[in-house]
């Protein structure tokens, strides 16, 4: 008999979530696969992986889910086997039994928290924050050693995103500092540093920091390596967000000047991204998300899959009509357009009933400029 329910459970510090799958019939020989998932105890979200599929089919994507949730840590609940009335702590708990995870050798890094639009004109307007460009990159902190450097990314995993000719331009750098960065294209941009030579200045302000950075370390730097522009004053930061909005860049980063280096996300490195809307044809739903077109001429378009953003009540709405053959026209939101018209980071909105599919144009779609933009030398 094959299997046609799974129940898994991930339990270590904070993290005490449950995902069950399961296999139902939805007409004559074809069936669902119906997924469940979210903190134990709580009202779960649910969705489907597959939509009147053959069982051949439903059970190949039930296998997948299994796979891809247990390589994560998830565990199966068996009858001797179940959730712990409270999770254990970190590095005792199901993540700790997860294949393949690499071993933290660097600093985790600190991370940027999410603003909306509306949020942009109090933080031009505050002198006791500063704004750089939002970078579309690759995050990236090195540590120099003894004639070498280490890069990790944002984990403290060692990575292999950074080329060696990059790392070459840090070697001048004295023997014990951590920076933080990212890389974009060939070059590697910093705005942070952890620790100059032997010295810990995590716990200065980040304003103090980004002064080492540009005083004491940056006339040791080779190219590519460079500093990431940043605007001081209100007439800056104003003149930096008409600039990074003229040119489509990804969007502006705000970071308060009093702030520590605190890893993970806060409340005092924030992003703002530009992001554009598009209406798309939803076509079929492909197991991990929902599949968008778009017309092109006469004909439809692949521009990616969209899952972020939906809801219970949306995916049962999308999943019916998907069932019926019938396609629906929605509307997303997404960072940008890739050169092959793929949308990056989508997050539905919502279905438009008003508007036609012959509506979803390829014309519509907007690209970015991932290019660092130059100042405009103004003090």
């Amino acid at each position: 008999m094959l299997p046609k329910e799974v129940k898994l459970f991930f339990q270590e510090g904070n993290s005490d979530k449950v995902y069950y799958a399961r296999i139902v019939p939805a007409g004559a020989n074809v069936y669902d696969v119906v997924v469940q998932w979210g903190r134990r105890g709580s009202t779960l979200s649910q969705g489907k992986k597959a939509v009147k599929v053959s069982m051949e089919k439903a059970q190949v994507t039930l296998d997948r889910l299994v796979r891809e949730k247990t390589n994560k840590g998830y565990e199966a609940m068996t009858g001797t086997v179940k959730p712990a009335e409270v999770a254990p702590p970190v590095g005792e708990g199901s993540a700790s039994k997860a294949g393949g995870v690499r071993k933290k050798v660097g600093r985790v890094a600190q991370l940027l928290s999410p603003v909306d639009g509306h949020e942009v004109e109090r933080l031009l307007a505050d002198d006791k924050v500063l704004a750089q460009q939002k970078l579309d990159g690759i995050r990236v902190l090195c540590h120099i050693e003894d004639g070498e450097v280490l890069p990790t990314n944002r984990s403290g995993q060692k990575t292999t995103n950074i080329s060696r000719h990059v790392l070459e331009g840090l070697i001048h750098l004295p023997k014990g500092t951590v920076v933080d960065g990212e890389v974009v294209g060939d070059v590697y941009w910093l705005f942070d540093v952890l620790q100059v030579a032997e010295r810990d200045v995590t716990h200065h302000s980040y304003f103090e920091r980004f002064t080492m950075l540009t005083d004491e370390l940056e006339p040791g730097l080779s190219e590519p390596v460079r500093v990431l522009e940043s605007a001081l004053s209100t007439k800056q930061k104003r003149g930096l967000y008409e600039r990074l909005q003229q040119s489509s860049a990804e969007g502006i980063v705000f970071k308060r000047k009093d702030a520590p280096y605190t890893p993970g996300r806060g409340t005092t490195q924030l992003k703002c991204k530009f992001v554009s809307s598009a209406d798309v044809v939803l076509v079929e739903n492909a197991g991990n998300a929902y599949r968008m077109q778009v017309y092109d001429g006469g004909k439809l378009f692949d521009v990616g899959k969209v899952f972020s953003g939906t809801t219970n009540e949306s995916r049962a709405q999308i999943d019916a009509a998907l069932g019926k053959g019938q396609r629906l026209v929605a509307e997303v939101r997404y960072l940008y357009a890739t050169d092959d018209s793929q949308l990056f980071q989508p997050i539905f909105v919502r279905v438009r009933t008003d508007k036609k599919e012959k509506d979803c144009v390829r014309a519509q779609l907007k690209s970015t400029n991932r290019e660092v933009v130059d100042g405009d030398g103004e003090g």
